[in-house]
């Protein structure tokens, strides 16, 4: 799917996958993966990728969800050179530890992460050297 405006472009694909493990015709897990590609001023350089993926897990069979994850990532290009400049991704887990069917806020965990370029980070510790 894509759509323009005025100011730029973007797609979106989306992909599943179904898995049955054991081969009882039960999903054993599934995953969805959406990619959103934008050029966002219109100059035909990507600005943002953005990539989120949620898996889920049935471990023990009984139909009811054991591990579900999903794990967003973005790409930024803020000088418009066609390479990721800042790229920061989050992934959220949950796991039904106890069996319950239910994740309550101690089976959920959460992690972040950023990545700068170096170069960016070096121009920019640059400029307030300057400034100081």
């Amino acid at each position: 799917m894509a759509e323009t405006n005025e100011q730029g472009h973007a797609e979106v694909d989306i992909e599943t996958t179904v898995v049955d493990v054991d081969g009882d015709g039960v999903a054993d897990g599934a995953s969805e993966t959406r990619t959103t590609v934008a050029d966002v001023d219109g100059d035909g350089i990507v600005d943002v990728v953005e990539r989120t993926t949620v898996t889920i897990v049935d471990v023990d069979g009984d139909g009811v969800a054991d591990v579900v994850q999903q794990t967003t990532t973005r790409a930024y290009d803020i000088d418009g050179d066609g390479v990721p400049d800042i790229i920061e991704s989050v992934t959220v887990t949950g796991v039904d530890a106890d069996g319950d069917g239910e994740l309550s806020d101690d089976e959920i965990t959460v992690e972040e992460t950023v990545a700068v370029r170096e170069d960016l980070l070096a121009d920019d510790n640059e400029a307030e050297d300057k400034a100081d």
